[in-house]
């Protein structure tokens, strides 16, 4: 079953007609890696999202990658970025 009540609509024009239909939800950063976590116990991955090699290198980057609490040369203060 499709919201889309026709095949040649555009998504885009057809929720700005339809602004009822949606809902935006930003969630904070903080909530992140929690969420993730929650989603991944009812087995909603990037792999079954998007089933495809993008998903699956997008799962294996979070996965094997480094954890909330883990420090990074991105986030790492010891590291001194030269401007």
């Amino acid at each position: 079953m499709s919201v889309m009540p026709g095949a040649k609509l555009v998504l885009s024009d057809f929720l700005k007609d339809h602004p009822q239909i949606y809902r935006r939800i930003v969630i904070p950063k903080e909530l992140k890696w929690e969420l993730q976590d929650k989603l991944d116990q009812d087995n909603v991955t990037e792999r079954m999202l998007f089933p495809r090699l993008d998903g699956l290198s997008r799962w294996l980057k979070r996965y094997y990658g480094p954890g909330p609490n883990e420090l990074t040369p991105a986030n790492d203060p010891s590291i001194r970025r030269i401007p």
